[in-house]
């Protein structure tokens, strides 16, 4: 397990956060995801995130209505980068962390490109198989 640093593009929040890329990364084909390009690596600890700097900048996304998901897709509310989600959903286990791969600072290239990655076919809410097309996302 290793310790990453991440910020937001403006520099106003800091975090650090404890996992490791080589233990996988996952992408979706959802909706949300393909819009945000989201890129996470899920935290071994759903506590292993500590905000060093920002709290007061930081935003979140509304919780769709209905759709029964317990998430919440935090962002810096002045530059709009995206950073970490967490949430509670009993196919992951309970609570759970995913920080985004692109928010993390100083990351080598080589680790980044080792990283494997796991493409959910959200798409089609079949989360746990891969998706059939990943070129896209």
């Amino acid at each position: 397990m290793k310790t990453y640093r991440g910020s937001c593009f403006c520099g106003a929040v800091a975090f650090e956060a404890d996992g490791d890329l080589a233990d996988g990364t996952m992408r979706c084909n959802c909706r949300f995801c393909r819009k945000m390009r989201y890129w996470e690596m899920r935290l071994p600890d759903a506590g292993g995130l500590r905000v060093l700097r920002g709290q007061d900048a930081l935003a979140e996304t509304p919780r769709m209505q209905g759709d029964g998901v317990d998430m919440r897709h935090v962002f810096c509310g002045r530059c709009g980068a995206r950073l970490w989600t967490r949430g509670n959903l009993a196919e992951l286990g309970g609570a759970f962390t995913m920080v985004f791969v692109p928010a993390l600072d100083d990351v080598p290239e080589a680790e980044l490109i080792a990283a494997p990655v796991f493409h959910a076919d959200g798409a089609h809410d079949d989360w746990w198989n891969q998706a059939a097309e990943t070129r896209h996302l």
